[in-house]
């Protein structure tokens, strides 16, 4: 298994990130990214936000506002190529969220197992 980050996530950074995939679009966005990347990936050097732009009906300037939202709760790393700029996810910071998430479904599943029935 890849490295996952030890430090414990504070709820303020969870909270972020919730809120950053909380706004459609950019839950829209994200899941491009993930599951079309391998499509678009250009030279491994990510997803050209023209590219991501070119999947929705929103204006470039639209899209990178989004980004910049999911940049600042580090579920996507962006850097420069020239004049583009690229898109990747941040995959330890994404495992790291779901580690915590599928930990806390599982005390609860475990604190309250299902009602037998009557």
């Amino acid at each position: 298994m890849e490295f996952i980050e030890k430090r414990a996530m504070s709820l303020e950074e969870r909270a972020e990130i919730y809120k950053a995939l909380g706004h459609v679009t950019r839950l829209q966005i994200f899941e491009k990214i993930l599951t079309e990347s391998n499509q678009t990936i250009e030279k491994n050097l990510g997803m050209c936000i023209t590219d991501i732009a070119s999947m929705f009906n929103f204006t470039l300037p639209t899209i990178s506002k989004h980004l910049d939202i999911l940049k600042q709760a580090g579920l996507i790393k962006t850097h420069k190529e020239g004049k583009k700029t690229f898109v990747n996810i941040n995959i330890e910071k994404s495992k790291k969220i779901f580690e915590i998430f599928s930990n806390l479904i599982s005390s609860y599943q475990k604190n309250n197992p299902p009602e037998k029935n009557l």
